[in-house]
C-alpha cells in the first residue's frame, strides 16, 4: 500500500478543460465525474439545462504527499475565480 493525498474537486462543466491543463502540467492522471447536483455556497445546483452550461463536475486524482502542496496552490487561482470546492484527504493506494 502506498499513502497518498486524494483530491476531490468540484465546479462548473465549462471550467472542466482549465482544470486539466493545471493538472497536467503536474503528470497527474483523474476521473471526471459528470452531472453532479448538489447544494453549496452559490444555491442548488441541479443537472436539468440543455447546453449544460450550469452544470457541474467532480474530478478526483491523487498524488504524494509530498507534491499536495504544487496542485493545491496551481488549482487555487482558478477556484478563487470560478468557485467551486477542493477538498483534500489522506488515503491508502493498493500496488498492483
Amino acid at each position: 500500500m502506498q499513502a497518498l493525498k486524494k483530491i476531490e474537486i468540484i465546479l462548473g462543466a465549462p471550467d472542466l478543460h482549465r482544470l486539466t491543463r493545471l493538472l497536467e502540467k503536474h503528470g497527474l492522471a483523474y476521473t471526471v465525474y459528470h452531472h453532479v447536483t448538489g447544494r453549496g455556497d452559490r444555491g442548488v445546483r441541479g443537472d436539468d439545462d440543455l447546453t449544460g452550461v450550469f452544470s457541474n463536475i467532480c474530478l478526483m486524482t491523487a498524488c504524494p504527499p509530498e507534491q499536495l502542496s504544487a496542485v493545491v496552490e496551481t488549482v487555487r487561482p482558478l477556484l478563487k475565480k470560478t468557485g467551486g470546492l477542493c477538498l483534500v484527504s489522506d488515503v491508502q493506494s493498493v500496488m498492483h
